[in-house]
């Protein structure tokens, strides 16, 4: 697990521009059950300020049943740990197609406020920490 990996994808690949102090503590898990259908590929703790979500899925119907629940259960996180924001990611190889589904809901979220950001990003950009 690389922390320099990890700050530079937060910073290119997602467009953070947390100051560089946040990312003296980072923390990267794996494989995370959320419930007893959703795994995260990763979530992330960047200086106890910013959480990641990170899926890494083709599943169109994974997205389409699971997303709000994902949602639901990363701002819970956030709100509970007081952290600053939550970024989720989708990391994807049928990018076009889970794009349009994702920002839908996304769009629809109740508790969306300027805090929770939504990234899709192809499979090619989402290296393994």
């Amino acid at each position: 697990m690389s922390n320099t990996k990890i700050k530079t994808f937060t910073k290119q690949t997602l467009g953070c521009q947390c100051p560089e102090e946040v990312f003296d503590f980072i923390d990267c898990q794996r494989d995370i059950e959320l419930s007893n259908q959703i795994l995260l590929t990763n979530k992330i703790n960047i200086g106890n300020r910013l959480l990641i979500y990170i899926v890494e899925t083709d599943d169109i119907n994974f997205i389409k049943n699971n997303l709000p629940i994902i949602f639901q259960f990363g701002i819970k996180e956030r709100d509970s740990k007081a952290f600053n924001r939550v970024r989720f990611v989708i990391a994807t190889n049928k990018f076009e197609e889970i794009k349009l589904i994702a920002e839908n809901i996304f769009k629809n979220l109740i508790d969306k406020d300027d805090k929770i950001h939504l990234h899709l990003i192809s499979i090619n950009e989402f290296t393994q920490f």
